[in-house]
């Protein structure tokens, strides 16, 4: 029997850091890149820092909940590259046609420890690992924005990918609030899925589970909400809420105590 939602505050930087990135931000983010306009000629530089908060699951499909504090923050220069921002920590975004904009970044996954969780124990740790991104982004309308994003690396072996699927809505609620909201899926092959999700024979024998191969395809669907107040110029206050299914072979891993699992996300932002 899958046991009961456990709450565990911790402001250390473990796994969930890196998996609250993959699904807390991408919609928060989206409220502070929401003024970039893939099809202007001549990017200004500018970017934004702050100081966030977040709760999330300790890794995906856990029932153990913890909450982070950690720094937010990207500057992206007129010629395209940046730093900071969601899943990549360095790279270079370009308009490529009107309303398209494609990129490739540099990141890491950071992994998972067995000291994540008491039903970690004997799967081992996953290694930290340095990935590659790819970004294609589309705006359809001032308010409509498709985005996509392959990541490449992560997991045993650095043979993992990732592919995260999202359509967004932003609209205003006054002249100083924004909303944005966002529902998107993630698609795995058959590595990522095992390094996560999966049992090998050897994990078998260290741990209570028994051996599990999952497949490739899809690991997640998701639905977000976030929210940006502009309080003056350069300081705002952002904030969301996601919720997150796992579904096809990685629902049905026997290391997912919980399918469905819900983040929270709020942050004071100072852009310049």
């Amino acid at each position: 029997m899958k046991s009961t939602s456990k709450f565990k505050p911790s402001f250390k930087l473990p796994y969930s850091t890196g998996f609250f990135l993959s699904i807390c931000l991408p919609f928060s983010l989206g409220l502070a890149q929401a003024d970039e306009n893939p099809s202007q000629d001549a990017p200004r530089a500018g970017g934004f820092v702050g100081l966030g908060v977040a709760t999330a699951p300790a890794y995906p499909g856990a029932d153990q909940i913890r909450t982070i504090g950690m720094p937010i923050g990207e500057y992206h220069w007129a010629n395209g590259v940046y730093i900071g921002g969601g899943d990549s920590l360095v790279g270079v975004k370009r308009s490529v046609a009107p309303q398209l904009q494609v990129g490739v970044g540099l990141g890491a996954e950071s992994g998972r420890k067995e000291s994540d969780s008491s039903y970690l124990a004997g799967m081992g740790n996953v290694d930290d690992q340095a990935t590659l991104h790819l970004h294609a982004n589309w705006a359809a309308s001032a308010q409509w924005a498709l985005r996509s994003g392959l990541q490449l690396g992560a997991g045993h072996g650095g043979k993992g990918a990732l592919l995260k699927l999202e359509v967004g809505y932003t609209f205003p609620l006054g002249a100083a609030t924004q909303l944005r909201l966002s529902t998107g899926a993630s698609l795995a092959n058959a590595d990522y899925m095992q390094t996560y999700f999966g049992v090998t024979a050897l994990q078998a024998r260290t741990s209570a589970y028994t051996a599990y191969t999952p497949s490739a395809g899809l690991r997640d669907v998701n639905v977000g909400i976030g929210l940006r107040h502009q309080l003056n110029q350069r300081w705002s206050l952002m904030g969301g809420l996601s919720s997150t299914s796992l579904a096809g072979s990685a629902k049905d891993s026997p290391l997912v105590r919980k399918a469905s699992n819900q983040s929270a996300f709020a942050a004071v932002v100072y852009s310049f």
